[in-house]
């Protein structure tokens, strides 16, 4: 995507240009939502503004913003969003809303939180999906839950990263202490099963697509040992919506009206993931139809809270990542939580 004086890529096109990279890439995504009433009115700012609404790259994050957009939701609302690529990390993104070069941005909560926690003027204000990290183990192993990890080798994409926030928070939570029980060592997301194959590592900590397209070129090969819909973590929100702290006092009603779109975009591939896959596939045409429809399926898009929901995931998150080392001691999770969220919806 060609960049623009700022560093930041063009208007995402209508149609059929998003690399299967870019959409497939990394990481990369949000139920006890608000009131039914303010998922399905269409409630909007008395004029139709223009909301620039940034990402990094982690695709099916980015789906219910596609899907918004083919349905007509985001004009439904009254809103005017223009979709921008930092494909970058996120302190990339998170410069974008600093600046002004974008209004909203959406991504993993677990590659968020750290970075808002040095002071950021963002909020959170909406969520899309759950259900991207995993964990897998080969199926030869005998490893077949996290606590037998304790003395092995994990393989992340990044040692900063979601899939090892994700693990090490999991393995805090059954007392392993994810910096001395456990060796991390980082690979190119998509060499992940090579080092697994090679015996580098016992076990692979990552989101989806990443690790569903891995499972397909090794069918067989690898087992689920951990997964952000199962066990402590069942019913938990893997990707946030965010907004600039100053848009949301001067134009709540704006940032209201994308979270909204988006979350009936996202409550859309919920109730009809066919057709979302098809709509998907429109952007990733290399993908096959049959994969997309797979990798949404795996995906909770009912699973969006907002309002005090969505504040109370927020602070458990904090909480686990306190407990491992990655947010400061110092930081107390409910006042970070009632800091970090706000209730756009209300």
């Amino acid at each position: 995507m060609p960049s623009n004086a700022h560093g930041a890529a063009a208007p995402l096109p209508p149609s059929g240009t998003i690399s299967r990279r870019s959409w497939l890439g990394t990481a990369a995504a949000l139920g006890a939502a608000g009131a039914a009433g303010s998922r399905l009115a269409w409630g909007a700012p008395q004029q139709q503004p223009k909301i620039t609404f940034s990402w990094s790259g982690t695709g099916l994050c980015l789906a219910p913003v596609v899907i918004a957009r083919e349905q007509g939701l985001f004009e439904k609302n009254k809103v005017d969003v223009d979709v921008i690529s930092f494909a970058g990390s996120v302190d990339q993104v998170l410069e974008s809303l600093a600046t002004g070069k974008a209004d909203m941005a959406v991504g993993l909560v677990h590659a968020w939180l750290k970075p808002l926690e040095s002071g950021f003027n963002v909020k959170v204000v909406g969520s899309s999906h759950g259900g991207c990290l995993r964990v897998l183990a080969p199926a030869n192993s005998g490893i077949t839950r996290p606590e037998q990890l304790r003395g092995k080798v994990v393989g992340v994409s990044s040692i900063a990263g979601p899939g090892k926030q994700f693990l090490s928070a999991y393995l805090g939570r059954k007392g392993i202490d994810p910096d001395k029980d456990v060796e991390w060592r980082a690979y190119p997301a998509d060499l992940l099963d090579v080092a697994i194959k090679k015996g580098e590592v016992h076990a692979i900590s990552d989101s989806n697509p990443n690790l569903f397209l891995i499972e397909k070129r090794n069918k067989g090969a690898l087992r689920e040992i951990a997964n952000i819909q199962t066990g402590d973590y069942a019913n938990r929100l893997c990707c946030i919506v965010t907004a600039r702290a100053d848009l949301v006092s001067r134009d709540k009603a704006s940032v209201a009206a994308v979270v909204r779109a988006l979350t009936q975009a996202s409550d859309f591939a919920a109730q009809n993931p066919n057709e979302a896959a098809r709509i998907a596939l429109k952007h990733i045409p290399r993908a096959s139809l049959e994969d997309i429809q797979a990798i949404l399926s795996e995906l909770s898009y009912g699973h969006h809270p907002s309002g005090t929901a969505l504040r109370d995931e927020i602070q458990a998150y904090a909480a686990d990542l306190r407990g491992v080392g990655v947010l400061k001691k110092s930081t107390d999770p409910t006042r970070f939580a009632n800091y970090l969220t706000a209730d756009v919806l209300a």
